[in-house]
């Protein structure tokens, strides 16, 4: 079986070298960094400091997936760390706990490569799990690429009933016209997840004093609970450069935009479905629609339409008003949510304006945005937000400050929600939020140190019994993180610090303090510079706290106040490996499971995997 395993994965890896290379070709490994860029879709239009290299470091290189799922990997994510939403302001279902593993239209790269690249990595860890993920770019013409991505995880887990499986492809392409007068961007993605859902462990105490044998055999609250997240999206965005023709030799006959239009067109499709074959197991509280099988399906489509001007940088900064710009745009979105006995069409209508600096002397950026929606089902809904960033000492120390103010409508989730075991319908109010904070960066000393302050008006949760919920009073919260890496000779020791308050009585539940550590030995250039080695360990850990338990048919956390979970640490041991383009990594994940305690829950009920040996295997190449 491992000869057949091991046949599979030179394949994997191989095969793609044909698929790619052409009469005469030898596969091109490694080369400098400025042969492939990545950016996303807002860099795009400003190149600048949002044009990525592609890398080929160790630097948590064996982290290759988000470690804070409920237990095994592809399951939902539960981080406990608080974060405004980014999606700004319009309809939103609900908080998809998945979606870190997905490619969304909206956070797709897109590829900038002198040759074709392709990026291929494997891990095959215990348990059967099975990690691929690849990436292929290609230039078609010096200015129009196209970029393919694929990821699957596969699972079978060490407890009962936690096998996942999910499929991700993301597709993109850019194109600038040869007079830049036109551009495209087009970025599509398609999910799906398919899981099995045990609902925890029964008990907590069978699984913590169990012995290490009995433990994959501890008792789960569900025997043949599945869930499904299917999602399908794709976005357009349309740049037409209005503007004069460039005199210059180089660029002759070349649009020097001074102002722009933008058209965004957009469509996404979610699907959730979750079933069970015995809902009067004891597990729901509620069996509303039929007693012998619980099948929940919500579908949502949403189309959106966005035009959009605004001035641009046209190299003539003589006077303060070439320096500045703005712009106004107007949206309109449709949404369909359809779900057992219910089928809604809703539409908003959003205005946005924003003023920004389009140059500065003094190495000084700034922007203010506002949004507004003035009709639809989230009507009245805004929000204003501003950025400034200054640079000091040659761009060796960068001081950002941001701040903003929003009032949003609750997601539709919380207002109407049908299904087998909950159903309910509330008109809850706004919610309100006021948001400062800061960031201190120094590059060269490999060092971010940051605070946001943060209250909520109005939040929305889920209480004890996973029922949707409005608090009614005011929530500060705060926050504090440091990232700082030293070295000495041949040591490294990564550092991420993290420190949350949220008065204990709130419905906000995050633990005060969340702390990732790496220490690593590492040596350069082995055996005349063919080798890169990094041998160490990491730790993770958070303090205890009320952590928010899991509601598998709504696929929501809610709260809990019967114990705490944290102050466990996870220690892991790796070793990195880099010959040319090929990187390895050796892997034991949760080194400590047995050593230090049982009680290893991050979510309630749901224990994290026990110790597990991982390798995994990238190849990048250019041909």
């Amino acid at each position: 079986m491992i000869r057949i395993r091991m046949y599979l994965l030179c394949c994997v890896l191989v095969f793609p070298s044909f698929l790619v290379g052409r009469n005469g070709d030898s596969i091109k490994l490694w080369k400098d960094n400025s042969i492939t860029h990545y950016f996303s879709a807002e860099g795009f239009e400003f190149p600048g400091d949002s044009l990525f290299s592609v890398e080929n470091g160790l630097n948590s290189f064996q982290n290759y997936l988000v470690r804070n799922n409920m237990g095994n990997v592809g399951m939902a994510v539960n981080d406990g760390v608080w974060k405004e939403s980014e999606s700004g302001i319009g309809f939103r279902y609900f908080k998809n706990n998945y979606q870190n593993y997905f490619y969304l239209p909206e956070n797709i790269k897109f590829y900038n490569t002198r040759s074709p690249f392709s990026d291929l990595m494997y891990v095959a860890g215990s348990k059967k799990e099975g990690y691929f993920k690849m990436t292929f770019a290609y230039n078609i013409k010096k200015n129009w690429n196209i970029t393919v991505d694929f990821s699957r995880i596969r699972s079978e887990g060490f407890y009962k009933r936690s096998k996942t499986l999910g499929n991700f492809i993301g597709l993109s392409t850019n194109y600038k016209g040869k007079n830049n007068r036109y551009w495209l961007l087009v970025s599509g993605g398609f999910n799906s997840i398919k899981n099995e859902e045990s609902g925890g462990v029964m008990r907590d105490s069978d699984f913590v004093n169990g012995i290490s044998s009995e433990r994959i055999l501890t008792d789960m609250n569900l025997q043949s609970a599945k869930q499904g997240v299917m999602t399908s999206g794709i976005m357009v965005k349309q740049y037409l450069n209005m503007g004069t023709r460039s005199e210059d030799t180089a660029s002759l006959g070349m649009i020097i935009p001074a102002n722009r239009f933008i058209l965004i067109s957009t469509y996404n499709n979610l699907a959730l479905k979750y079933a069970d074959d015995y809902p009067l197991g004891g597990f729901y509280k509620n069996v509303f629609y039929d007693s012998v099988k619980t099948f929940d399906t919500t579908f949502t489509y949403s189309i959106g339409n966005e035009l959009e001007w605004k001035r641009v940088d046209n190299g003539n900064h003589i006077g303060f008003f070439k320096k500045i710009g703005f712009g106004g745009g107007i949206k309109d979105e449709l949404i369909r949510v359809k779900q057992r006995a219910m089928d809604s069409v809703m539409n908003n209508i959003i205005l946005k304006a924003e003023l920004f600096n389009l140059y500065s002397d003094y190495s000084l950026n700034w922007k203010g945005e506002g949004r507004y929606i003035v009709n639809g089902c989230n009507k009245g809904d805004f929000k204003l937000g501003g950025i400034i960033r200054k640079k000091f000492f040659d761009s060796i120390v960068e001081v950002t400050f941001r701040g903003s103010y929003s009032v949003n409508s609750p997601d539709f989730i919380f207002n109407k929600y049908a299904s087998n075991n909950f159903f309910w319908n509330n008109n809850f109010d706004k919610t309100k939020k006021w948001n400062i904070g800061g960031d201190f960066e120094m590059k060269r000393l490999k060092m971010l140190l940051g605070a946001n302050y943060t209250i909520v008006q109005n939040d929305l949760y889920f209480d004890n019994f996973a029922i949707a919920r409005q608090y009614s009073g005011a929530i500060p919260m705060f926050s504090a993180y440091l990232k700082k890496d030293f070295k000495l000779g041949n040591w490294h020791l990564d550092n991420s610090v993290l420190y949350q308050y949220v008065p204990d009585s709130m419905v906000i539940r995050v633990p005060s303090l969340i702390l990732n550590h790496s220490l690593y030995f590492s040596i350069n250039k082995m055996f005349k510079g063919a080798l890169d080695l990094q041998i160490g360990a990491s730790v993770y850990y958070n303090s205890a706290y009320y952590a928010n338990a899991y509601m598998p048919a709504t696929g929501e956390f809610y709260l809990q106040n019967d114990a705490k979970y944290g102050n466990y640490p996870f220690i892991d041991f790796f070793v990195n490996a880099k010959i040319k383009a090929v990187r390895v990594f050796v892997k034991i994940d949760h080194l400590n499971s047995g050593f230090t305690g049982s009680n290893y829950m991050i979510t309630p009920h749901y224990p994290i995997n026990e110790r597990a040996f991982k390798l995994g295997v990238s190849w990048r190449f250019w041909d």
